[in-house]
């Protein structure tokens, strides 16, 4: 499931990247767009005009090159969204389903599949837990977080407190999870968060540092 919510993830930048027209490409753990054209005209213009435009002062071109730069932003802004939106929205959709179905699917003593696949499903959530915890261990041990991640650069994007969306879909992914643990049976759930943890630090491991390079480069 680390590798599935990786390559979804990352589906979710790509897939955004193509609708707005750029190029794109997506290997093991992440994605990237560009557009040669756009990228070589503010490129230039800016060589061109670097003191103009640091100085905000009129120079040819002036009006469409700001534009130019108005719509790489807003593009770039939907683009990073896209990953969490995929993640959290599967999350979402799986943990309503869950709701739905759990009583046909979680019996006392027994977890059905159709059970586990809406939990893992919703489990999907735990990547804002573990983004959370990530930029927290920073924070601890490097004196700032780490701004790389997703929420980290929409929350610059908007202009707002890089914590916020952070901190926000972090809680939501910790609620998430008391709401499943509750849902299974009392006998599953210490082998469950055992043999999830196990499960998620290997799948991490052998995907983003050990295999995933040479099957996805």
């Amino acid at each position: 499931m680390t590798v599935v919510g990786t390559l979804t993830h990352e589906l979710g930048h790509y897939s955004i990247s193509k609708i707005l027209g750029y190029e794109a490409s997506i290997n093991y753990k992440s994605s990237s767009y560009w557009d040669n054209n756009l990228n070589e005209y503010l490129k230039d213009t800016y060589e061109k005009y670097s003191n103009e435009i640091k100085s905000d002062t009129d120079f040819p071109g002036k009006e469409k090159y700001h534009k130019a730069v108005q719509k790489y932003r807003l593009d770039s802004f939907w683009i990073i969204l896209g990953g969490p939106l995929e993640t959290i929205l599967t999350g979402y959709i799986g943990f309503m389903l869950l709701l739905v179905f759990r009583k046909r699917y979680i019996k006392p003593d027994q977890v059905h599949f159709n059970g586990w696949a809406l939990i893992f499903m919703s489990l999907f959530w735990l990547r804002q837990v573990a983004n959370l915890f990530m930029a927290v261990m920073s924070l601890l041990l490097k004196g700032q977080p780490s701004q790389r991640g997703d929420e980290m650069r929409l929350a610059n994007h908007l202009g707002i407190n890089i914590w916020i969306i952070q901190i926000l879909t972090g809680l939501l992914g910790i609620g998430i999870l008391v709401f499943v643990l509750r849902f299974l049976p009392k006998t599953v759930i210490l082998t469950f968060l055992i043999s999830g943890l196990i499960g998620g630090i290997l799948g991490y491991y052998l995907w983003l540092i050990k295999f995933g390079q040479y099957i996805m480069p």
